[in-house]
């Protein structure tokens, strides 16, 4: 293998919202690192999640699928070939790091393709969590009291304050996933280029930020924010939560202390690098999996109930050897994959399935996003039913919805904030309309011939069992 290969190190964000990032055009200070590899790298205005939350988003960004495609439900299918298996078929050394997501794991096949791999979610990894204990009195008193709600919301809030306190967080924070994700590139015994993949949590509730990242106005107590991980947790999925704008503001500082402490954690990964003599033969890609409400439109969910610019928006940028300095327009998170494949040099070895586009050969007009609207994973199978769609093409976005029948139009340069329908507009709206039956007859199509194809390899396994072929 040619060791002058590039490498490539993929960062994803869970929960990271486009317009909280400053090379987005935000200006704010949460993410000064990656505001520096932008300066010198190629982002991307409108980068647009193909399906939310992260079991849908993530068919995208490890599979290079749109996230009802393949026929199966979440997790990555047989029949797609991962972005870590093509690079471990050209003899990269490949590892992965996923600071405990549960829908990133090896139950749902994104192990695929790597040599190591990592999701923090064994009992060796796994810190004492004394919310457990309050988990079980919240589930006997739903079965044994009375006032089992009032019970419960103390019990929770009780939890929450008392992890607050000691720090304990079900999900890995950014420092330990650094140190892990640094100590395999220090580490590596090969010379051969790698693919390293990096997902980072903390922009994703519950927000516990240490005081650095905070403000330096900003007075939290750690019962104060352990009081509002249970005010989110509370009204995580209300349509109307009651909450009143401080509160509000309050949890807006948290969630962006939680981006400044990424950033810093993407710092020190980067550094590693530097010190290993690989930075400047690495391709960088940093992508958002999707963003979060905070309060945008009453709640604190990030759907698949609802596709507003907070949920769908994302941070996209490259930085790299052959990539330019540039501002682009749109993009897909389905055409990441192919995009980091192509840019690789000597690299040729794009699979079949992949459904994006590479970015820098090709201009995005728009991007189709489908989810099956308020999809839930414990059901299992996804359904042709209750699609949620919409359509980006800036200025424009248009929102149909099969379970309740809606059609909304926005403009999202004049309103980013999604708070006044657009009236009229019938052309556009119809166009726009055609792009998403266009993009439901590509999927249903692309399913047929997948299941197709799966019924030909049974058969013919069959077959052979039988002694007939």
């Amino acid at each position: 293998m040619n060791n002058d290969q590039q490498s490539v190190l993929y960062i994803t964000i869970d929960s990271i919202r486009a317009d909280r990032v400053g090379f987005v055009g935000d200006h704010r200070d949460t993410t000064p690192f990656m505001n520096e590899l932008a300066d010198n790298g190629t982002t991307f205005e409108h980068a647009i999640a193909n399906g939310i939350p992260t079991y849908y988003s993530f068919k995208s960004l490890l599979g290079g699928i749109h996230s009802l495609s393949h026929e199966e439900g979440i997790g990555l299918p047989d029949s797609a070939v991962s972005i870590a298996e093509v690079f471990r078929q050209q003899g990269y050394s490949t590892a992965g790091f996923n600071a405990k997501n549960p829908w990133l794991t090896e139950a749902y096949q994104y192990d695929r393709g790597f040599d190591v791999f990592r999701d923090f979610t064994s009992t060796d990894d796994a810190r004492l969590n004394p919310g457990r204990l309050t988990q079980k009195l919240k589930r006997f008193a739903k079965r044994s009291v009375s006032f089992s709600d009032v019970l419960t919301d103390r019990l929770g809030q009780l939890g929450r304050m008392t992890n607050a306190l000691l720090d304990s967080q079900p999900l890995t924070p950014a420092e330990p996933l650094t140190e892990a994700a640094s100590q395999w590139l220090e580490t590596r015994s090969s010379n051969d280029p790698f693919f390293l993949w990096v997902h980072y949590m903390d922009p994703h509730y519950p927000w516990i930020p240490p005081a650095e990242f905070l403000p330096a106005d900003a007075e939290f107590t750690r019962l104060e924010i352990g009081r509002l991980w249970h005010t989110v947790a509370h009204e995580y999925k209300k349509e109307n939560a009651s909450i009143d704008d401080e509160t509000v503001a309050q949890i807006s500082q948290l969630y962006d202390a939680e981006i400044r402490r990424t950033d810093a954690a993407i710092r020190r990964l980067v550094s590693t690098l530097k010190e290993q003599d690989a930075f400047e033969n690495t391709l960088i890609a940093i992508a958002g999996d999707h963003g979060t409400e905070l309060h945008d439109h009453g709640g604190f969910s990030h759907g698949p109930d609802t596709l507003y610019q907070e949920v769908i928006h994302v941070p996209l940028l490259f930085h790299g050897p052959d990539v330019g300095q540039a501002t682009r327009g749109v993009a897909a998170l389905v055409d990441v994959p192919q995009t980091i494949v192509n840019s690789v040099s000597e690299i040729q070895a794009s699979p079949d399935s992949f459904e994006g586009m590479d970015l820098f050969e090709t201009k995005r007009q728009g991007v189709s996003t489908e989810v099956v609207y308020d999809y839930d994973p414990a059901l299992g199978e996804n359904t042709d039913n209750d699609v949620l769609q919409a359509r980006t093409e800036p200025p424009w976005k248009l929102v149909r919805n099969q379970h309740t029948g809606s059609i909304e139009l926005y403009d999202i340069e004049a309103d980013p904030e999604e708070q006044q329908l657009i009236q009229g507009e019938d052309e556009k709206r119809s166009m726009l309309q055609s792009e998403l039956d266009s993009h439901r007859e590509f999927i249903l199509r692309r399913n047929r011939t997948i299941a197709e194809k799966r019924r030909i390899r049974e058969r013919i396994a069959e077959l052979r069992q039988e002694g007939k072929i």
